[in-house]
């Protein structure tokens, strides 16, 4: 089994919300299960998170939500983890980051628009 972590902020760099693009994100897996009769991820755990990161002396805090998935072994498994990267590429995008943070079985990966 593998183990998933996409961290998505709360608010954009503006201040702004980003609570309609967690909507999407959520909607977007829904609506994959529905295309598989409901096997196509079956769940996930959210987790409420502070995250802090340092530019010099200024310090930044990003409230997120950590979305984590369990990905079974099977015939779906490559299908699954390039759709959740899909949705952490699509969720760049409309939260205006620079890149969201993503581990895979604990190795990071920093999601960008073009890649």
């Amino acid at each position: 089994m593998i183990n998933v972590k996409i961290y998505l902020p709360l608010q954009d760099n503006d201040g702004n919300t980003t609570e309609q693009s967690h909507v999407n994100f959520i909607y977007a897996i829904k609506c994959m299960n529905k295309a598989f009769d409901g096997s196509f991820i079956g769940g996930f755990t959210i987790t409420e998170a502070k995250g802090y990161w340092f530019d010099g002396d200024v310090q930044y805090v990003d409230n997120q939500r950590i979305y984590e998935f369990h990905i079974e072994a099977g015939t779906h498994r490559v299908q699954r983890l390039k759709f959740l990267k899909l949705r952490a590429k699509v969720a760049c995008f409309q939260m205006k980051q620079e890149c969201i943070y993503m581990t895979i079985d604990n190795e990071q990966h920093f999601i960008t628009e073009d890649k």
